[in-house]
């Protein structure tokens, strides 16, 4: 690969981290004031923990702090697929937190509640925000892990 297409296409995954973490950071600023004290340890995890193409984000509480790990795919879809994704996450951190045990779909209805926004579910089944994304459907699909 030429040394100019390398600079170029290492700026766009700058730029590509960049905006997504803005957005996580807007995302859990809303989380931290309405839950202040909560931990959330927010970072991309390796590749081979994806292995589905609807996998893009898991999290896991410790009992102190929630981690929430991004797939690197996440930065090459739409930004309303991006933002449903981190709300999900965070609705999950906010859940364990207050250990309760909980759905997907109750995941998602904390999302909608705390951010304001409906989440849909694209033809792929992950959760977007837009509604006019080809195959939107809510709630979550049933043939989904609950």
């Amino acid at each position: 690969m030429p040394r100019s297409t390398l600079i170029e296409r290492t700026q766009q995954i700058v730029n590509l981290r960049r905006d997504f973490f803005r957005l996580v950071k807007a995302r859990l600023q809303a989380v931290q004031e309405a839950i202040p004290g909560i931990q959330v340890d927010i970072g991309f995890g390796p590749p081979g923990d994806y292995p589905n193409e609807r996998d893009f984000a898991y999290s896991a509480w410790d009992g102190k702090k929630a981690t929430i790990r991004f797939s690197q795919k996440v930065l090459y879809v739409p930004t309303a697929t991006q933002d449903a994704l981190i709300r999900h996450e965070l609705s999950h951190a906010m859940l364990q937190n207050a250990s309760l045990d909980h759905s997907e779909r109750e995941c998602d209805a904390v999302a909608e509640r705390i951010f304001g926004d409906l989440i849909y579910y694209d033809s792929n089944d992950v959760q977007t925000l837009d509604a006019h994304r080809p195959g939107a459907k809510r709630p979550r699909p049933t043939h989904l892990p609950k």
